[in-house]
């Protein structure tokens, strides 16, 4: 006899810092006056939306600028 377990709840796990990332550069966009898809969170998803780079180098400098470009400004 032999008992087997299959754990199918580590995706989930891994998901969710994914997921806080997308909701905190969402609210930044937002905040900067962006509205409707972003393109530049290509690299989140299998599927993008939008004309993006199929490369994920390419959708990862793309996310990157985008996430330089939402930065606040430094106070002195």
């Amino acid at each position: 006899m032999r008992m087997e377990f299959t754990w199918h709840g580590c995706d989930s796990a891994l998901a969710a810092p994914l997921v806080l990332d997308l909701a905190r550069l969402t609210a930044a966009a937002h905040r900067a006056g962006r509205a409707g898809p972003l393109p530049e969170l290509a690299f989140f998803f299998k599927d993008p939306l939008g004309e993006v780079p199929h490369g994920l180098a390419g959708q990862w400098r793309t996310l990157c600028d985008l996430v330089t470009a939402l930065a606040p400004e430094p106070t002195p």
